[in-house]
């Protein structure tokens, strides 16, 4: 009865540690106008905003999960961040940022998305983004995203008119890995693997070839490895990536461009890498 007595005297102490290294904070349509630190699990339901002036710091090993509500019965989930401010998501290796459904049984759309909108100031390492509508979006303002992993999501990565470094990160199994609109915008998309989407890269509109995409390995993406939309009539350019083990004439097929319809623009893959990029720098 007393070794009983203590292993139930254990349990409940080992109970309490976790608890108090894992704190739990409820959101619900909040709005942020003062610097602010997240750390342990986080539930938001509907709208959080982060307003000018005010920062977001994003501890290691943050797990932040949105309640898949659709009020308006659009069919994607209502849960948001949007930060108007700044955001500081870096996690490591080890104890990456999770942002995820809080559904039991998740799936694309269960929340909208990390909506970054006129930013101050942004940096994202380490982070895992999945079951969004978009795992993350980016507009009108400058940002880095390093390290992360983009999955199970509608769009991994969405940008237009940005300054962007997006780097050494894993965008897999979403409808569009990348989705963007130059729209006079910049960036620098290098040493990222992008695979296993439907569409690898999707180019809407409004870009003329600013954006450079080098040295990824872009490979067996189920439909197209790069699709134009039907208002993108410039020419783009890939050059110096990893596209598998496809053929000149193969990876042609699998490009959505003039080819197949005559008012799009033409895409092409100079200097193709003949082995995989090392995703490190």
């Amino acid at each position: 009865m007393k070794n009983k007595f203590i292993y139930l005297s254990l349990f409940i102490l080992l109970l309490s540690g976790c608890a108090a290294t894992h704190p739990v904070t409820k959101l619900d349509n909040q709005v942020i106008d003062k610097d602010t630190r997240w750390q342990g699990n986080i539930f938001i339901r509907g709208l959080v905003t982060v307003k000018k002036g005010a920062l977001l710091e994003i501890e290691p090993g943050t797990r932040i999960f949105f309640e898949p509500l659709d009020n308006d019965g659009d069919g994607i989930g209502d849960g948001e961040l949007l930060i108007e401010g700044s955001l500081y998501a870096v996690g490591t290796e080890q104890q990456p940022i999770l942002l995820t459904s809080g559904a039991k049984n998740p799936r694309p759309r269960d929340w909208k998305f990390l909506y970054l909108d006129f930013a101050q100031d942004v940096e994202i390492a380490h982070l895992i983004s999945e079951y969004a509508y978009s795992g993350v979006q980016i507009h009108f303002c400058r940002a880095k995203v390093t390290a992360s992993e983009f999955r199970y999501n509608v769009d991994g990565v969405r940008f237009s008119t940005v300054n962007i470094d997006l780097t050494l990160n894993n965008i897999h199994h979403n409808q569009h890995g990348i989705r963007y609109e130059e729209r006079q915008g910049s960036g620098w998309v290098h040493h990222n693997r992008i695979s296993e989407n439907q569409v690898g890269i999707f180019a809407v509109t409004k870009s003329d070839d600013r954006t450079l995409f080098e040295k990824n390995n872009i490979e067996n993406n189920r439909e197209y490895q790069i699709k134009l939309g039907i208002e993108q009539k410039e020419n783009l350019s890939f050059p110096r990536n990893w596209w598998g083990e496809l053929t000149d004439q193969q990876l042609a097929e699998q490009i959505f461009d003039r080819h197949f319809d005559p008012n799009l623009g033409q895409v092409t893959t100079p200097l193709r890498l003949k082995e995989p990029v090392q995703l490190s720098l």
